[in-house]
């Protein structure tokens, strides 16, 4: 499903949304139409954003659902951007600030009111479709004094909900840094709550912490403590069902300011340095009368060359925040018993490299993959297609007949985790890391001369300490890697392959890449 964009030119109103290939099936066509504004208060100064949603393939069991995050961007009188703060929070309120008609699903607003989720009421699957879905917007928390002059944007991204349970960080001492006990033990870490973990030296029975050598990195052996305010994987989160991917970034620098996208241009010399085609990535960016437009004629494809910094600002532009490498293993892993050399469709089976790519690669394009799990590593050389070698589109490897083994998805329905572009994480490696305590971004990005468009927040890793001047999100100490990419071996791509989790990696490199997630912090119905 390609990017779509809807202009009605008599609201000034415009809907971008982002969609992505599903689980199990091929396209989840996520589709938003039908936008107005309505209820316009301007006493309150508030106004109903109302849209028709649908999308294929969605689910909801006893055990974990989809959902898809919306958010919102306002610009006033044609300015940059700014985000839209909702009216208010909790669980649908028969549609007063946020709704929908369709009574099979539910609209849950978190306590920021930064965004909301849409998903299935009750347990289901299939396709969702709901006309009137109704979000209450505050535009006066923008600073627009009425509705005449804004447009609002609606951008869409699809999310899993990964459950609050026990889970296993480590496998058997099989992985390179694999988490386990004790020094004598390859019993993997048990992380049973968000209660403070402490990392001793102790032979077995505790947490035991293994290094991978990186610079600034822990030793083998030592001791800490990770904070009861690092997440650690248990309490309950949504995760992006896909990595970035390339029309993802796009809608993103789209309603950057001129200025901020100087510095997130993913084709200059210290990223791609190049509006060619490179490894797959077809980006490509043109200054016209002083402003950067950038482009991409594979909107569907996951995203690489990114910087930490990069995915801290466009995380915090969509009001998630960055997934630790705790939450990495369990989001791969959920609550089994830990295989040893595993990958993420849960077993030790290497996947094949030789492939063929069927189709135009438009969002509808398939994979052939003679082998009995499905990734993107090795350096594979692909024949069909685009050809070349590079990532993939999100969940080309799913289909209506696929398993978890044959789709290469995790244990709770999300994709390219072992492969595809690297999943950048916090890591519990150094104290820089240890001290996130997984605020989500609020949509706002720094404007400081010649640092524009950074995060912001204050305990994401590579945060500026200068405190005369906000900076934002400079560096990467405390950032780490995780999940392999398309040139990765297959050892790299483990789930517990801790080789370069705690590597401070503040340049681009041409398989890194990232995805988001956000807590859920609120009271029910928000954690079901």
């Amino acid at each position: 499903m390609h990017l779509k964009i809807f202009n009605f030119i008599f609201i000034f109103l415009w809907i971008s949304l982002l969609c992505l290939a599903p689980f199990p099936a091929s396209a989840n066509n996520l589709l938003i139409s039908n936008v107005s504004l309505e209820d316009r208060d301007s006493t309150l100064k508030t106004a109903i954003v109302e849209f028709d949603i649908s999308w294929d393939n969605s689910w909801r069991t006893t055990t974990n659902h989809d959902a898809v995050w919306l958010f919102l961007k306002v610009s006033i009188n044609g300015g940059t951007p700014v985000h839209g703060v909702l009216y208010a929070s909790g669980a649908d309120p028969s549609g007063t600030s946020f709704g929908s008609m369709n009574k099979q699903i539910e609209i849950i607003v978190p306590s920021d009111k930064n965004g909301a989720f849409i998903r299935w009421k009750a347990p289901g699957s299939g396709t969702v479709a709901s006309s009137n879905v109704r979000l209450k917007l505050d535009y006066g928390a923008t600073g627009a004094v009425n509705t005449d002059t804004i447009l609002v944007k609606v951008f869409g991204t699809e999310m899993v909900y990964i459950p609050a349970v026990t889970f296993n960080a480590g496998d058997n001492a099989a992985s390179t840094a694999s988490l386990k006990a004790g020094s004598a033990s390859t019993t993997p870490w048990s992380i049973s709550s968000e209660a403070a973990i402490s990392v001793t030296a102790a032979t077995g029975g505790g947490y035991y912490y293994v290094s991978g050598g990186n610079t600034g990195e822990a030793a083998t052996g030592s001791t800490f403590t990770i904070p009861a305010a690092f997440p650690k994987g248990y309490a309950a989160f949504y995760c992006m069902k896909y990595e970035i991917t390339e029309g993802q970034w796009v809608d993103f620098f789209k309603n950057l300011s001129t200025a901020a996208r100087l510095n997130r241009d993913l084709t200059d010399s210290s990223h791609k340095n190049s509006d060619a085609v490179v490894n797959r990535n077809t980006l490509s960016c043109t200054l016209g009368a002083g402003v950067l437009v950038c482009s991409t004629t594979r909107p569907d494809r996951a995203l690489g060359y990114l910087t930490w910094m990069d995915v801290m600002a466009f995380l915090d532009w969509a009001s998630l925040r960055p997934m630790t490498e705790l939450e990495f293993e369990k989001t791969a892993r959920g609550p089994l018993s830990a295989v040893s050399n595993e990958f993420a469709w849960g077993n030790g089976s290497t996947p094949g490299y030789a492939s063929t790519i069927s189709g135009p690669e438009d969002g509808t394009e398939t994979i052939t993959y003679p082998a009995s799990a499905s990734a993107c590593n090795g350096s594979v050389t692909f024949t069909g297609g685009d050809a070349g070698t590079g990532p993939l589109r999100g969940g080309i490897f799913a289909t209506a007949s696929s398993t978890r083994v044959t789709s290469g998805a995790g244990y709770y329905g999300v994709m390219e985790l072992s492969g595809n572009v690297v999943e950048r994480t916090v890591t519990i490696g150094n104290a820089t890391g240890r001290s996130f305590t997984g605020t989500h971004g609020d949509g706002v990005l720094t404007t400081t001369a010649s640092y524009e468009g950074n995060a912001t927040n204050t305990d994401w890793p590579g945060i500026d300490i200068d405190t005369t001047t906000a900076r934002g999100v400079t560096g990467a100490t405390g950032g780490g890697l995780r999940g392999g990419g398309w040139n990765y071996s297959n050892a790299q791509i483990q789930v517990s392959d801790r080789s370069v989790a705690a590597q401070t990696s503040a340049v681009s490199a041409i398989a890194n890449g990232g995805r988001g997630v956000r807590t859920c912090s609120d009271a029910a119905p928000l954690c079901p």
